[in-house]
């Protein structure tokens, strides 16, 4: 969604049907606080599924031995310079195996300049398969996993209180201090364990979730009357002016319904939060999904399923399948009316400010104004507020109060039980996993491993304090120093690219290079906000979430908790301090309201960073991210923010143009590339919609590239065993392809075609490589110029 104030991640959201409702509301309420971010597009707590498509395996390799990697050294490869030593280290040999492992096996005879994908992926693509339960498979996976082990096992194992891995340790801590931190460890542990007990869970079976349904149900009660099979009449318009109520029960337990809202830095005064609403009001990934008869029709069949054994009244039940199709039909005619995704990346589009009491004039049957001022602090005073494409909710309003009562009150429940029922194991809800196995290309029946639902659940509720654990495991502040080091070179970097420009006017070009020197960076983990080195910050963070031994308690608690913390924050200032993303997520961002980039340690793991292996592994991979980050300050919507994330015109006119012309050559670019369609027709990705990032891939590897020849000079690298055949150079770009190697379903290559402001995985290998003049030159390429080119 856009109106995520992150706004787009470095990797793809969570690939289901649509993000269950709380955990995409509990990220837009932490994120809300700083702003629209940018990210790779990998959004994973230690979880990761992100695009790229299913190539033909090559033949089966042979795979060198670790002996053989050193023991062969002598030989020299085309590219290999003899005078450079050798790095015969353990983490050289893992490294440099695991990237053979991951290279075709004809890798010398295939022609980098048009195939770099197969050259760098194929051997992945033949030794892994995707994974029953997933949607896709990735290097980015392969780093999730170890994640996943790394974190089950802080949440199965007793308090650390002899761990001397780093400055985390128990053993550096005050007793006092200490006693908070198993405090604390202990609330992480009860979280997990209310939840680890599957067998409790399905004894519950769908009673709490019926008894939350009961109270959708009393907030927009029915008459009597209305008769069996009927859907009885619209709302009156006294039963329209209390419709508001059944809205903030819902947004206080997180459950978005025909507007998303959430709390923002306002686009232009950055330092204030106010009330933000984008159109939501779909189920579906898409609009697109409701375009398709067979799409629909297992829509309807869910839906029918569902209603016919959890809706609150058997009357209700009897009526299954006609009140099915009138919330399937009610949510097409919302689908037509969707602003396309791309104008939902746009803040030139989306912002519009409208005092709070016009919005409840353009949407009578909603009355936001209501809502917003029943959840809003007593004493909240602004009078303004963000309402993206305000016709949207004009036209909502206008169904709304066509629709009859009976509709409207199973919309509302559906809403509540396709959000709720990822908490609940009973045979009702069964369905709901089917269809969206289904639509994301997966066996109807399969299911992910529970321990892995339990540490997202842990992770969405109290995500900060496992995070805290998880930096003890995983990270150092060596770790924390060197990414530093590499983001400081990657802003220099830019900085001497836009002093190069000759399309940029210089008075443009003076305020881009205060903005780079403004931008915040933030590695590794908070220290504020909450500080979460700090065992009492993160007591005090979390004191009034509470956490019993009942999982589905555990998580609506967590989705109010959110939302009041989110509401409460109105009137106060921005903070700044905050992050969007916890530690242990496997994805970056770049906040243009805070002028940030933010890199959490997850993803500061190999194969994308290590302090122990040559540089180009770090800069070709993690340097690449950052500078991805940063060029999504000068992409076409970061562009549009000055120095201190202010929404305001600061280019001229020529910059402008010359920046249009030079955007086009990537939108014309990657709508080339395609995927298959359902109908096994190509379907083009959008280069409208992807245009942000494929600029941002683009300048990230040509700074990241500039920055580590800029440390070759004064700290050279030596050569990984076995890889030979390649210049360091020729390796740099090597380590920032293997990132992206993995294979996807076509149901879900489909669905990020429609959704996903990154381009496919494979795609953006091949055209950040076709963009990169120092890749061209490296692999001696006939066309040595870019096809498309900004920074």
């Amino acid at each position: 969604m856009s109106g995520n104030n992150e706004r787009t991640p470095l990797l793809p959201n969570e690939p289901r049907g649509r993000q269950p409702e709380q955990c995409r509301r509990h990220a837009l309420g932490r994120a809300g606080q700083t702003g629209k971010a940018s990210s790779l597009g990998l959004h994973l707590r230690q979880r990761v599924h992100h695009c790229g498509l299913h190539r033909h395996p090559g033949p089966r390799r042979r795979y060198a031995s670790i002996s053989h990697l050193v023991l062969d050294r002598g030989k020299k490869g085309r590219n290999a310079d003899t005078a450079v030593p050798l790095c015969t280290t353990a983490a050289c040999i893992h490294a440099a195996s695991e990237l053979l492992y991951n290279l075709s096996p004809d890798y010398k005879n295939i022609d980098a300049c048009t195939n770099f994908d197969s050259l760098v992926c194929d051997g992945f693509n033949a030794r892994h398969d995707i994974p029953q339960d997933r949607s896709s498979f990735s290097t980015a996976s392969q780093m999730s996993d170890t994640g996943q082990t790394i974190l089950r096992h802080i949440l199965e194992s007793p308090y650390p209180g002899q761990s001397k891995h780093s400055a985390f340790s128990p053993m550096n801590l005050a007793h006092t201090t200490a006693n908070t931190d198993e405090e604390n460890f202990r609330k992480m542990q009860t979280s997990f364990g209310a939840c680890i007990n599957e067998t409790a869970i399905e004894n519950v079976g769908t009673e709490p979730l019926m008894e939350l349904i009961k109270s959708v149900a009393l907030h927009l009660e029915l008459a009597d009357d209305v008769a069996e099979g009927g859907l009885g009449q619209p709302m009156t318009e006294g039963e329209l002016g209390s419709l508001h109520q059944t809205v903030e029960f819902l947004e206080k337990i997180g459950v978005g319904s025909f507007e998303q809202l959430f709390i923002g830095a306002d686009d232009k005064d950055p330092e204030l939060l106010i009330v933000q609403a984008f159109p939501d009001g779909i189920t579906l990934p898409s609009p697109e999904y409701y375009k398709d008869k067979d799409t629909l029709a297992s829509y309807q069949k869910l839906l029918e399923e569902v209603f016919s054994t959890l809706l609150p009244h058997e009357t209700w039940k009897k009526s299954a399948s006609i009140l099915a199709k009138a919330v399937v039909e009610l949510e097409v005619k919302i689908a037509e009316i969707t602003p396309p995704p791309e104008g939902l990346q746009d803040v030139t589009k989306y912002y519009n400010i409208e005092k709070i009491d016009k919005v409840g004039e353009l949407g009578p049957a909603l009355r936001l104004d209501k809502t917003v001022r029943a959840l809003a602090p007593k004493d909240y005073k602004d009078s303004s507020m963000l309402l993206a494409f305000p016709e949207f909710l004009t036209k909502t309003s206008n169904l709304i109060a066509d629709t009859p009562k009976r509709v409207l009150q199973s919309y509302f429940i559906w809403k509540v039980l396709y959000s709720y029922a990822s908490a609940i194991e009973a045979p009702e809800v069964k369905p709901i996993s089917r269809f969206n196995n289904v639509l994301s290309g997966r066996d109807p029946e399969t299911k992910t491993e529970w321990w892995k639902t339990c540490l997202r659940h842990v992770d969405g509720t109290i995500g900060w304090i496992l995070s805290r654990f998880y930096i003890e495991a995983a990270f150092s502040e060596e770790a924390k120093k060197f990414g530093d080091e590499i983001i400081t070179d990657i802003k220099h970097q830019f900085i001497s690219k836009l002093n190069g420009l000759s399309w940029m006017d210089e008075s443009v070009k003076e305020l881009a290079v205060n903005k780079v020197k403004n931008i915040d960076q933030k590695i590794g983990y908070p220290t504020k906000s909450p500080n979460i080195m700090e065992p009492p910050a993160l007591r005090d963070y979390y004191k009034d979430l509470p956490i019993s031994d009942s999982f589905f308690k555990n998580t609506l608690s967590s989705a109010k908790w959110s939302s009041d913390k989110s509401w409460s924050s109105l009137g106060k200032p921005v903070d700044h301090n905050e992050w969007g993303m916890q530690a242990d997520i496997i994805n970056a961002y770049y906040n243009p309201v805070g002028n940030e980039i933010v890199f959490p340690a997850g993803i500061m793991q190999f194969p994308v960073f290590d302090v122990d292996l040559p540089s180009y592994l770090s800069y070709g991979a993690f340097a690449s991210v950052a500078g991805h980050e940063l060029s999504h300050a000068f992409d076409s919507s970061g562009r549009h923010y000055d120095e201190h994330g202010n929404f305001t015109d600061w280019w001229t006119e020529r910059t402008v143009k010359e920046f249009t012309k030079r955007a086009d050559c990537f939108v014309a670019q990657h709508g080339n590339f395609t995927v298959e369609g359902t109908d096994g027709k190509p379907l083009h990705v959008n280069g409208k919609l992807t245009l942000g990032e494929n600029i941002a891939d683009a300048g990230g590897v040509a700074a990241a590239f500039a920055a580590w020849k800029q440390r070759q000079d004064t700290q050279p690298d030596k050569n990984l065993p076995g890889l030979e055949f390649f210049s360091q150079d020729q390796l740099f770009f090597i380590f920032y392809a293997n990132f992206w190697c993995g294979k996807i379903r076509k149901e879900q290559a489909i669905n990020y075609i429609y959704t996903d402001p990154h381009s496919p995985a494979w795609a953006r290998i091949l055209g950040t490589t076709a963009n990169s003049r120092e890749f061209r030159e490296s692999f001696n390429c006939p066309v040595k110029e870019p096809t498309c080119e900004l920074w």
